[in-house]
């Protein structure tokens, strides 16, 4: 099967586009403007946060755990990243933190010990970074904890490892050391718009690293693509998609740029330094990417994630979203973000302040919340949304309530909208324009204790430009909660 052209693409996104109907939902703050826009991942947001006893998240641990290792470490700044990171560190910096992850680890060893590892990821930052040897000790500190042998070990790869002159023995460590899946961040094929985000990699890198990992026989690739990006038109979006597509790549993570108030991104937005596509625009490159993808085999997964009919999806994004609260995520690492015990939580989220810490025999949690079980029902629709959908029978079976008993008046605001539909054997789920809306949908499950909570936290903030929690909440709900328009709204 061929790849639509340019002209088949645009054609079939614009006429998809006229099924959003953007005036009615933003009439019924259910759309968020493309500056307002941002996915939840974390429920209640870190604004609802407090102060949380670090014991409790070993009190109830699941009989299979996730784990999540976070490298702080980059070459560059790219303009869109607002994950805790440190540009250019010294190598001693890095051996430090290292230490201090073996020392984090150490804590929760007894109560983790009989735990089956399902999905272990490392993200940063910029997990590429560190050198082959600080990969074999990383890991050589892992393997003395944890059995990965049977779990999905993805590690995040940064395109401009292609020019390391040991690139083939990092990758060979890390397949040694049990890594079965490789993310790699690309967002572009587009030269202008790579330098406009600082990326730090070439096109020509994309394809060298692509080339090697397949020659070294990795089978599990995803590379992330991002649309709406600074000076992105239809046509470069198109020749990304059909640029990688040539190279064989079977799975994909095509997501629209979300923008952060502490991103230098969403100041370039703010001063027109650049142009941007607007919301109708951004539909148009949705679609064109479901399109293509479709005509050419490819299968949605959780949102934004598409894979050959022939490739399962993540498992790591599947226990995520589908799991209803019956795993952990354990994090190790600066800012590392969890969910343990029915507890949210984070770790610190300013380098300095986790190494000290961790230094000092202190656990690193920084805010954190114990779920009641309004926030677990609400997280749980939520998140199976954003992935395979929310089984009617397994909600009330889960919960002892039926859902429409508790969130009737959001199911039929959401179902008028057209941005949900349920299956005749009970599956609720997104629409297409639910999908492309998900943000607003999942804010209407937002309870008014947690806006309340958010709103006020918020408004505390003297300096949004330099505050840790302006800058590592994710939650649109918790960037924007102060809004006396978004406090009415979910009344």
């Amino acid at each position: 099967m061929r790849a639509p052209t340019y002209s088949e693409a645009l054609e079939f996104a614009i006429d998809r586009s006229y099924d959003i109907n953007l005036d009615m939902l933003r009439s019924r703050n259910l759309h968020l403007d493309t500056h307002n826009d941002y996915l939840v991942g974390t429920y209640p947001p870190l604004k609802a946060m407090g102060d949380l006893d670090a014991e409790n998240l070993l009190l109830q641990v699941t009989p299979s755990i996730d784990l999540y290792f976070h490298v702080p470490f980059c070459d560059q700044h790219c303009t869109f990243c607002h994950f805790a990171k440190e540009i250019h560190p010294s190598p001693e910096r890095v051996e430090r933190y290292l230490a201090a992850l073996d020392k984090e680890m150490s804590w929760s060893d007894a109560a983790l010990a009989d735990r089956a590892v399902e999905t272990a990821f490392f993200g940063g930052g910029t997990p590429s970074f560190l050198t082959n040897s600080q990969l074999k000790t990383l890991f050589g500190m892992i393997g003395r904890r944890f059995d990965l042998s049977k779990s999905e070990v993805s590690f995040e790869l940064h395109p401009s490892l292609a020019k390391q002159v040991d690139a083939a023995d990092r990758i060979s460590t890390l397949l040694r050391s049990g890594v079965n899946r490789f993310v790699l961040g690309v967002q572009s094929l587009d030269p202008s718009i790579l330098r406009i985000l600082n990326r730090g990699h070439r096109v020509d890198e994309v394809v060298q690293l692509v080339r090697l990992l397949n020659e070294m026989g990795v089978e599990n690739l995803s590379l992330d693509l991002m649309y709406g990006l600074p000076q992105q038109t239809l046509r470069s979006w198109y020749d990304s998609l059909i640029g990688l597509l040539d190279l064989g790549i079977e799975k994909f993570n095509v997501f629209p740029l979300m923008f952060k108030s502490t991103d230098p991104v969403a100041r370039h937005l703010a001063q027109g330094r650049y142009q941007f596509a607007g919301a109708k625009e951004r539909i148009i490159m949705h679609f064109m990417a479901e399109h293509i993808l479709t005509t050419l085999g490819y299968r949605h997964g959780p949102i934004f994630y598409w894979s050959q009919q022939s490739q399962p999806h993540s498992v790591q994004q599947r226990r995520k979203y589908d799991s209803w609260n019956d795993n952990n995520l354990v994090p190790f690492g600066v800012a590392g973000f969890g969910y343990m015990s029915q507890c949210q939580f984070y770790n610190e989220a300013d380098l300095d302040r986790y190494l000290y810490r961790v230094e000092a025999g202190e656990k690193p949690v920084w805010k954190g919340v114990v779920l009641s079980q309004d926030d677990l029902m609400r997280r749980t629709v939520m998140f199976a949304l954003r992935s395979s959908g929310v089984s009617l029978s397994r909600f009330e079976r889960e919960f002892g309530v039926s859902i429409e008993k508790c969130f009737g008046r959001e199911l039929e605001k959401l179902n008028e909208a057209g941005l949900i539909c349920i299956s005749n054997d009970g599956l609720l789920s997104l629409t297409a324009a639910g999908t492309i809306n998900s943000g607003a949908v999942s804010l209407l499950f937002f309870s008014n204790n947690i806006l309340e909570q958010v709103a006020y936290n918020d408004s505390r903030i003297a300096d949004k430009r330099t505050d840790l929690l302006e800058k590592h909440d994710y939650s649109p709900a918790a960037r924007y909660g102060s809004s006396t328009e978004m406090q009415v709204a979910f009344r």
